[in-house]
Parts: structure tokens; C-alpha cells; sequence
């Protein structure tokens, strides 16, 4: 596992870079990462498409639509985005799966980037506490498909900090 300071660190600077910076935004999304992967795995386990340690999707489920949907109409945040992750806006605004998947994977950044922009989507603020980031991960990150439960997200964290 990587040091948990050092990535909570770069979740920060990025955050901050993007405007979209909160204590509970980071805990969320370093959290996301710890549970989606345990910060072991940059491919899903079983050949699935996910990448990076937040086991981001490059398809329409996750990257491709929020680079469509929501970046595309967002000129001041693609030119932030592509910024920090040091790509050309057509990554963005033209974006193809095949490539995000390789990006996700080999962009530490990137996957950071997506996974708050990913939360940021959500009406609804990101929760303070444990429980309540437990099943806002669930309902918006991990989605009724996914095999993730909130008891699951509470027992790694809570593991984690032992």
C-alpha cells in the first residue's frame, strides 16, 4: 500500500487546483480509493474496465460521461482540468474510451480528478461523517450494481486506521 499521507496530500493540491476542495472531499475520495482498491490495485480485478486505485470506469458509467456531460459544458474547468493533468483538451472534449483507460491507469491524477468530479455531480453535500460517507459512496459511487455495502466501506477504513 502506498503512504496514506503522501496520497492525501496529492488529493488535497488537486483538489484545491480544481477549486473543489473541502476536508470531507478529501476524506471522501481518499477513502473512495481505500475501499475501491486498498491502494493495491490500478486494473480491476477479473479483466472488469475499471482503473486506477479508485477503480474508475473510462466508459459512459463514469469517465466518458463526465467529460460529455459535465466537462464539456464547463470551457474554465476542462482548461483547469487539462492543467493539472498536463493533456491536451481534446483528451476532454473529444474523449475516447480506449484512451481514458490507459490515462485512468497510468495518471494518478487523473483518476483523483474524475473521482471528485464524479462526487461533485452529486445534489447533494458530501457527509462529514464515516456512516454518512459510507452510504453516499454506496448510493453514488459504488451504485445499487455494485457488490460494495456500506458495512464493507465502514470495516476498511476503520481497518485501515489500526
Amino acid at each position: 500500500m502506498v503512504d496514506s499521507k503522501q496520497v492525501q496530500n496529492l488529493i488535497e493540491r488537486i483538489l484545491r487546483k480544481m477549486s473543489m476542495y473541502s476536508p470531507e472531499a478529501v476524506q471522501l475520495v481518499y477513502r473512495t480509493g481505500l475501499v475501491e482498491s486498498h491502494y493495491k490495485y490500478l486494473r480491476q480485478l477479473g479483466d472488469g474496465p475499471a482503473r486506477s486505485f479508485w477503480q474508475v470506469e473510462p466508459g459512459m458509467t463514469c469517465c466518458m460521461d463526465i467529460c460529455i456531460n459535465y466537462l464539456r459544458y464547463r470551457k474554465k474547468l476542462v482548461k483547469v482540468v487539462s492543467n493539472i493533468l498536463y493533456l491536451d483538451e481534446k483528451y476532454i472534449l473529444e474523449p475516447k474510451e480506449e484512451e481514458w483507460s490507459d490515462i485512468l491507469e497510468w495518471n494518478i491524477a487523473a483518476a483523483i480528478v474524475m473521482c471528485r468530479l464524479k462526487y461533485r455531480r452529486v445534489p447533494k453535500p458530501i457527509p462529514k461523517d464515516l456512516n454518512g460517507q459510507a452510504k453516499y459512496w454506496k448510493k453514488y459511487y459504488n451504485s445499487d450494481l455494485g457488490a460494495g455495502t456500506p458495512e464493507k466501506f465502514i470495516e476498511v477504513v476503520n481497518g485501515s486506521n489500526r
